[in-house]
């Protein structure tokens, strides 16, 4: 049968699983076919498949000749960058995330927020025609009604660790995933870095960073000696090296986690603890207790995630927020949390409802998306050739091999992990139908 399809691929699953997800269910409901899964949905699987809508997560000109490619075979490329909601600098992020030449072949760029539009017409004009303003389908999933999705996930983890100070680091940069890796070289060589200002620049936020690092590490210890919460959870970035902080929190009596979404963990926790994260964000849509860790509260390094959150720059101080929110009434929280969420309007446009899912689909259903026979058959792949070390390799849509810097960021792609979030949306009226999932590799899906 014809039908218009959308593709959806994800960078990090435990950030955009399930914004995606509702984006793909009420996608469903329009009558398209989606196709979800890993950045692995790569040019030789789009090859072998229907054209139709793909929404990348940022646009940089390494990807210019493979979308000239698809545009030539009926793709409509969009751009949607899941974290324009928080950047430092709008000339280094969009001059990045926007490439000129990969911008020819892009139909239109979905923007999250009034910043990010003001910032694209500043520093990558050109775009300025082309922006939609949609907000963010993982913002969604924090409003009322839709995050009852992780209710079961964060009581289970409540029961596991009692009254647990919840703590979201943001370190990629000091703490790179690989041991050793010399960012500004990387982001030199790629391009990203063509200025001495722009080096000099980075160079001094990976020293505030890896200080901020160092003094959360002596607060957190701090704290834990004095038995206020019956645990403290580290929660990594997606980005960093895991390993460095297990080996810091076995040594500190601090647990280390990192297990499926941020949400539920913000929702089980007493309270959250961050050093400039887009949690901050989330904790905020949650209506949920969070504060800042600012060891210089006037670096050029503090972020609008700091700006919305009580901030502390030391453990004294931590332990007097949360005895003083064991104290305060209600009316003073609704004070703060409305507060916050004035600040992030113009960073998010979704940070109440209409959806941005329903928004976004309202602006691809003008952009022309052509209506074809599916391409691509679903496929139930075997269990794949053993390594030397007796493990499978998981492979993406295109047959590579994972490493294992990806495999953090996007773990395996199951059915059930689709399919449970949008049968619970679909029970509580969310959604108005639920969709039939295919497998169609080992980390893509298809829903119709």
């Amino acid at each position: 049968m014809k039908k218009r399809t959308l593709y959806l691929p994800i960078g990090t699953k435990c950030r955009e699983l399930l914004g995606k997800a509702l984006l793909a269910a009420k996608a469903v409901e329009r009558d398209w076919r989606v196709v979800i899964g890993s950045l692995d949905i790569r040019e030789e699987f789009l090859e072998e498949s229907a054209p139709g809508l793909l929404i990348e997560n940022n646009i940089p000109d390494d990807k210019a000749e493979r979308f000239c490619r698809l545009k030539a075979r009926g793709y409509v490329i969009a751009n949607l960058s899941e974290e324009s909601a928080l950047y430092y600098d709008g000339e280094e992020y969009w001059t990045h995330r926007i490439g000129c030449r990969a911008l020819e072949s892009t139909e239109v760029i979905f923007t999250v927020g009034v910043r990010s539009e003001e910032d694209i017409r500043t520093y990558r004009p050109v775009a300025a025609e082309r922006m939609m303003l949609t907000g963010n389908p993982r913002f969604d999933t924090l409003l009322p009604g839709v995050r009852t999705v992780y209710d079961a996930s964060a009581e289970a983890i409540r029961r596991r660790h009692g009254r647990f100070l919840l703590v979201n680091s943001n370190f990629g940069r000091a703490n790179p995933c690989r041991v050793g890796l010399d960012v500004v070289a990387v982001w030199r060589k790629e391009g990203k870095l063509t200025t001495p200002e722009q080096v000099d620049r980075m160079r001094r936020e990976i020293a505030y960073k890896t200080r901020q690092m160092i003094d959360l590490q002596s607060l957190l210890a701090e704290v834990a000696r004095t038995g206020t919460f019956d645990r403290i959870v580290v929660r990594p970035h997606p980005t960093e090296n895991h390993d460095a902080w297990r080996a810091w929190g076995a040594a500190a009596n601090v647990a280390v986690e990192y297990e499926g979404s941020a949400i539920p963990w913000l929702l089980a926790a007493e309270m959250m603890l961050h050093a400039g994260c887009t949690t901050a964000i989330e904790g905020l849509l949650l209506d949920r207790p969070t504060v800042s860790f600012v060891p210089l509260p006037d670096s050029e390094f503090v972020t609008h995630a700091d700006a919305i959150s009580v901030r502390v720059a030391s453990a004294q101080e931590l332990l007097a927020v949360a005895e003083g929110w064991e104290r305060e009434d209600r009316e003073w929280r609704r004070t703060h949390l409305a507060k916050g969420r004035a600040v992030m309007r113009p960073y998010i446009d979704n940070v109440e409802p209409p959806l941005a899912a329903d928004r976004l689909l309202d602006a691809a259903e003008r952009l022309g998306v052509p209506e074809t026979e599916p391409g691509r058959r679903p496929i139930e792949p075997g269990p794949g050739k053993p390594n030397a070390d007796g493990r499978v390799a998981r492979r993406g849509a295109g047959g590579r091999a994972l490493g294992q810097f990806r495999r953090q960021l996007f773990p395996d792609l199951r059915p059930e992990d689709v399919r449970a979030p949008v049968a619970h949306w679909f029970e509580a009226g969310v959604v108005g139908r639920m969709p039939e999932i295919l497998r169609m590799g080992d980390s893509v899906l298809q829903l119709h």
